[in-house]
Parts: C-alpha cells; structure tokens; sequence
C-alpha cells in the first residue's frame, strides 16, 4: 500500500499476470490512490481473463479501460476450421482479435497512440524465437515471413491504411504458433475483423484464403506436404465478390490460375459474409470514432478552381514523362498559391470543418481526383491515353548487354540497370535487392515540392521492397536447383528513372543478366502490368503497361510474368481503390499474357538460352570418385583456392547421397575449361582409355622406379620401369628425358587407378634405342 504505483505500471503488472497460466480467471485487490488527500479514491484491478485489465476509480466508479467480449467465430475453410475471437477495448487499445488454424495462432492488438498526431497506421510483428525458423520456411513457401506481412497487409488494406485517421494507429500482430501454410491469410482476416469491427464499421470486411495447385486440383487451405509439392501457390484476399489482393507463384497454365481463382473467390466471399454478419451480431457494441472525416466544403471549392484548367490540359495533347509532370506541378502550385492568397489555407490542427478553408492533404487528395476524372473523361472521348498509345499497347523496350551479367532495360521514363554475380558463400539472405540512386533533383517537380525529402526515400524503398516479392517468386520457378547450380546468385537493381511499371520491367531486365551470366535457365521470363480503370456509366477499361499517373489513379493493378512456353510463374492483383469483379481481373490478365509475348521476342533476340553471342560465362559440372575428394579439395581448401587463383574460376565441391560431384564456374570459356582440366588432373579422370590402343603422351617427370606422362586433358599416366624395353633397365635417366614424345600402349589402371602405359608393347620385340 505504500508504493502508490501509476496507471503505467498498473498496466504493465496486468500484462504480466495475465502471461501467468496459474493466475485466477476472476480476482480483485485495491491499491490506494495516489493522491493523499481523499483515501477514499483508491483503484481497484480486477481480472477478468488472462489478458485483460480493468480499472476503476472507486470516487467515481467510472472505468479508464472497459471490455467487451464476443462470441467465437468458427468457420471451415477447405479442409481446417479457423477461429476467430474479438475483443473490443476502451481507451487506447481499440480492438484485440486472436485468430488460431491449426498449428498456427496469433493476437493482432489494434491500438491509437494519443501522443502523436500523424494520422498513419503502422504494422507492428512480434514473434518469439520458437517461430523465427519456421516463418524462414514459410518464406520459401507461400511468402509469409515476418519481413513480407506488414507489406501484404500494406497492399491488402491500402485504402484503410492510407485513410487519414485522428492519431497514429497501431496494428500490433504477435505470432504465438506459426505454421507454415496459413499464416499470411490468417493475419488478413485477423486484421480485417479488428480494423471492421471498430473504425471501419458499416463497411464491408475482407476475408483471406490460402489456396494451392497440386496434380491440376485447387486446394483450399493446403497443408505443409501439399504446398510442398503444390505447382502453384497463392493468397487470395476480398469482399463477397470482389477481390482486393491476391499474389499466385509456381508454374501454372493460364486456365489453372483462372479455375483457382473462381475456387478462392467462392471461398472468401463465403468468409466475408460470415465475417459480416459476426460484426452485425455485436453490433450493440459503440463503434470508435478515431476517422477523420471528408471535409466536403472544402474538397468541392478545390475542384470547382481546378477541374477546368485540370481538364483542359489533359485533353490537350499527348504528353512526354517530363511534360506531364511538368504541367501537373505548375497546376497543382497554381492552386496552392491561390489559397494562400486568400488566406484559405490551413493547418490540420487549427482548420475548422465546413469554413471553407483547406489543408494539404485535402489539396492533393483533390487535385488526384480530378486529374483522374480528367483522365477517364479523355479516354472515353479520344479513345487514347495520356502519352497517345491505345489502351492495349506496351512501350517499347530496349535491352543492352554489353557486358556479362549486367543488363540495362529502357522502358519509356522507367530506366533500370540490373547486375547478377555469383559465388560460392552466402554473403547476405537477401537473394533480389532492389535499391534506387534515383537523385531527387531527377524526381518528378510536383513531388519535390509537396512532399518531404525523407517520405520520398520512403516511397522508393517501399517501392524496392515490393519489386523484392515479385521478382523472386517470378524468377524463383527457372532458377537451378542448388544441387544443380551450387553458387549463391546475388541479383541486383538500381532505377535510374521510374515511370510505372517497374517490378515487370525488373523481371525482365534481371532474366536477361542471369542468362549473360551463364546460369543456366530453363526459358526467359517477361513481365507486364495492366491497370482496371472502372466507369460510372460502362463497363471497366484495361490499360496495358501504365504509367506512373496512370498507376496512381487506377482501380487495381494487375501484374503477370510469363516464359515463351505460355507457362505463368507469378500473377497478382493490388492497388485496388474501389471494387472491381473478378471477370475484370481475367479479363486483365489474359491481355496481359499476350503483352508478355511481344517482349519475350525482344529478350530472345537479344538474348537467346541456346546460342548467346553476349553470354561470357560458362558453366561445367562433372562427377569424380568419393575417394579422390580429399585430393580435389586439399589441405584446408588449398587446391580449390589454387585453381580459383590460377584461372580466375569458381569451384564448388557437393557431396549428396554418395556422389561427389564438382561446379566449375567461369568468366570464359577458357578459365571454365582450365580450372576443369585441373580438377581432372587433381581427381586423376581422364578419357575413357581403351586397353591395348596406342597413345601418344609427353613424359612430365623422372622417378627411380618409372616415369610420369601426361596422356591428354592434364590426365597422367605412369610406365613403370620394367615396361620401358625389352631386358633390364639400370637408370631410368639414361632411357627417358623430361618433355621426351612417345607413343605407348595402355595396358589397364594400377592399384590406384592410374592409368598403366607400357612403351616395350608398342616397339614388338625390338629394342629402345
């Protein structure tokens, strides 16, 4: 009692106790206030879960935290039942949802932070160090790890995400048990039923499945073995349908990709539909007002200054990268400057709704309109885009490989340079990077002056981190197995300029350096987007390969990659704004499948598997003895690190189930065959040699007992003193001489496996002179 601790560490002791399995279900005790004056306002903890605390003060008998517990919801999802818990809190833990499937349980806790007024949302991920391996697995799988959830979340839930809220939100999602199949939809439909239930409520909620393709069947909530040996791999996110996200990898025909997802859209409008009418059961509960509301006054005065000149300037002509964000940035000062004239313009804090006055944020939320608006009404008009092409033309792309593993792609304004190297040891687990030297002196003028240098690097590395996902599933599925390729493959991009479109263009930049590089692939993978433009009046618009304006305004954006053998690596659907139907989405994915083959017929011309003029690299693998390893490798790694050294090759020795097997990399034909003639030579392979057929072969070295020859390759050979002639040999000296050309029999292999050469054979009874 004489403690007095403050409400801080009031919650922290509930926290730790509700940890503790042995603690009571139901239990109270007082501590007295902390203030002296009264003894009569001492606050009472009282426990009614594990995880949850009350407090009250007894003055007022009012409640700084209440509680409300929901029903749970059950609910089979293919062949496992997901269970769903909410949990809505007062104060500053809004909403707490704990999701468990099968062997794979979590909490995701959503909370607003009074303290700071930014208005964003951030993803939070805990995990203890029993889940950190299996989430590494789980990224090799479907995607799922704790570095890719907050960035699937991102994409799911980007409208809710971006929507400008009262104070900072934080969504806080802790994996108790993490399995591998179930994780990523798991944390969607937890997230959904938290965000729904509480701030978004009225709205409908999005539910998640994982679905998977094994022997041309859709499986529906797979297990490990099933995802295992799955051709195709896929997490499908929406509303009753309506697809918000979804992201498919593997190998897959275009039919099979369309059979699952019509399974998984069947299966996530069954689940939003439960989800709905879970949240309409308790929906006695009061829903949290933390949104900030449309301040519609001022967003009709801003589009009453600009939609003409807006308008105008987009039905003019056809525009170029650098004119488009010129005029964009000269409107969008135009009407910053003319409500700071008027003196309308306004902090968020101090701005009163409904005064006329606006923000900045309402300023670019409604200058986005009506560019868009501008965009649709020309489109439908002219029948062409911003830049003039038709809806379904890709630009042109040009590819320069000048030099081995490095690839420069120009696609329009989006200009990347990609770079592959090889080694033998992992330096880093990041296999794809993308990185930007994108100066902001060259970002478009409009961002440099609206936004703040910092929130642009973060733009760009968001950006890198997306191109991250879609590059390594779409260029997972051709790459050689280690087995088959025992180096570690370390790709590499740098944007120099980025106008839309930039995974796709990545994919493709990168397929053309692996290939210079000499890794051998299976076929060349391209990539292309294509942007769902919904009307009020009509039906949807697909328009291939968007740039960057076109991207922003866009209702969902799909990207495919695809090889030359009409075989689609990965697909996926985000960036949706408003709901698009699934028919849309078929419909943008079949346009982009045939985009895919105009560019496969570029990379293949500059760029083909079976005879590359560009391709520097080479690669070798041979089989060699177990009992010759030792002789290959050398004391402490010595005659690998010779041979690297000598010819400039990497060598790499693997020993699986018995067979013992070498990689020699190179630079060049000639360093890749020199650094095997050594490997031979150190292995003691050869040619298969005939026995009883003559050979020709330089002698390399004089013993007392014999001589060494080098038969061809770098293989020796040994001709033991009693078969250089006819009769008795005193001094080997005096027979043979160091560089000495013969021509010998093989008469078989010696107890090590040399080869055994006879120069008497091959004189037929007469003697050496």
């Amino acid at each position: 009692g004489a403690l007095r601790p403050p409400l801080s560490t009031m919650m922290s002791l509930g926290r730790y106790l509700g940890r503790c399995k042995g603690f009571p279900l139901s239990s109270t005790f007082c501590l007295p206030s902390t203030s002296s004056s009264s003894s009569a306002c001492a606050t009472t903890a009282t426990f009614h879960s594990p995880t949850s605390l009350v407090l009250v003060n007894k003055a007022t008998a009012r409640p700084f935290q209440t509680q409300s517990a929901f029903s749970k919801l059950e609910v089979e999802v293919g062949g496992s039942c997901l269970s769903l818990e909410s949990q809505q809190r007062g104060w500053q833990a809004i909403s707490a949802v704990r999701a468990a499937q099968d062997n794979t349980s979590l909490i995701a806790a959503l909370a607003s932070c009074s303290s700071s007024s930014e208005g964003k949302m951030y993803v939070r991920v805990n995990e203890g160090s029993s889940t950190r391996n299996q989430s590494l697995e789980a990224q090799q799988t479907l995607g799922t790890s704790t570095a890719t959830i907050p960035l699937i979340l991102g994409k799911v839930f980007e409208k809710e995400f971006n929507y400008p809220f009262q104070n900072t939100m934080v969504l806080d999602l802790s994996l108790l048990e993490t399995g591998v199949a179930h994780l990523g939809a798991m944390c969607i439909n937890a997230t959904s039923l938290a965000l729904y239930s509480t701030l978004f409520r009225g709205e409908s909620p999005i539910g998640a499945v994982s679905v998977a393709l094994v022997e041309d069947e859709v499986v529906v909530s797979p297990n490990i073995e099933q995802i295992e040996n799955a051709a195709m791999n896929m997490i499908y996110a929406g509303r009753e349908g309506a697809p918000v996200y979804f992201h498919a990898s593997g190998k897959m025909s275009s039919e099979n990709l369309a059979s699952a997802l019509q399974v998984a859209d069947k299966e996530v409008s069954q689940l939003a539909g439960l989800l709905q009418k879970y949240i309409d059961d308790n929906a006695d509960h009061n829903e949290v007002e933390l949104l900030a509301q449309k301040d519609l006054v001022a967003m009709a005065r801003i589009r009453d200054f600009i939609d003409d000149d807006i308008c105008s300037f987009i039905a003019s002509q056809n525009f170029s990268l650098l004119e488009l964000d010129t005029g964009m940035s000269q409107l969008q000062s135009k009407c910053s400057d003319y409500f700071r004239k008027i003196g309308a313009f306004r902090s968020p804090i101090v701005k009163v709704p409904g005064s006329g006055c606006v923000t900045k944020g309402e300023l670019n939320l409604a200058f986005d309109e009506s560019v868009k608006d501008a965009i649709i009404k020309r489109m439908a008009s002219k029948k062409k885009r911003v830049d003039g092409r038709d809806f379904l033309d890709v630009r042109q792309t040009h590819f320069d490989t000048e030099k081995s593993g490095m690839c420069a792609t120009d696609k329009g304004g989006t200009k990347i340079i990609s770079t592959v190297s090889i080694s033998t040891t992992s330096r880093s687990r990041k296999t794809f990077e993308s990185i930007h030297n994108l100066a902001i002196t060259a970002a478009p003028s409009h961002l440099r002056e609206t936004r703040h240098v910092k929130a642009l690097e973060y733009e760009l590395l968001q950006l890198g981190l997306k191109s991250n996902l879609v590059v390594e599933k779409a260029l997972s599925p051709i790459l050689p197995e280690f087995s088959e390729f025992p180096y570690y493959i370390k790709a590499k991009c740098q944007g120099l300029s980025l106008d839309g479109s930039f995974p796709t263009a990545n994919v493709c930049g990168l397929s053309i350096s692996l290939a210079s590089t000499g890794i051998p692939l299976e076929s060349h993978i391209a990539g292309v987007s294509a942007g769902i433009l919904n009307q009020e009046e009509a039906g949807p618009i697909i328009i291939l390969d968007p740039i960057d304006a076109e991207e922003r305004l866009v209702d969902g954006l799909v990207m495919l990659t695809s090889a030359d053998t009409d075989l689609i690596t990965s697909a996926s659907v985000e960036g949706v704004k408003s709901n698009i139907s699934l028919d849309a989405v078929l419909q943008a994915l079949d346009s982009a499948m045939a985009g895919n083959k105009d560019i496969l017929k570029s990379m293949n011309k500059i760029c083909p598997l079976d005879s590359n003029p560009n391709q520097g690299s080479s690669y070798r693998k041979i089989t060699i003895p177990k009992a010759s390893t030792g002789k290959v490798i050398g004391p402490g790694g010595s005659n690998i690190k010779n041979i690297e050294a000598l010819t400039g090759a990497l060598v790499s020795v693997q020993d699986k189930d018995g067979a013992v097997s070498v990689s020699v990399y190179g630079d060049g034909v000639e360093s890749c065959e020199s650094a095997l003639r050594m490997v031979k030579k150190a292995a003691g392979i050869g040619p298969e040699l005939e026995k009883g057929k003559a050979y020709k072969v330089n002698v390399t070295k004089i013993l007392d007992y014999g001589a060494i020859v080098e038969i061809e390759d770098g293989v020796e050979g040994w001709i033991h003193i009693s078969e250089i002639k006819h009769g008795r040999v005193k001094n080997v000296n005096e027979e043979l001489c160091v560089g000495q050309a013969l021509h010998v029999i093989c008469i078989g292999r010696n107890a090590r496996g040399q080869p055994q050469m006879s120069l008497k054979a091959s004189i037929k009874g007469s003697k050496q002179s």
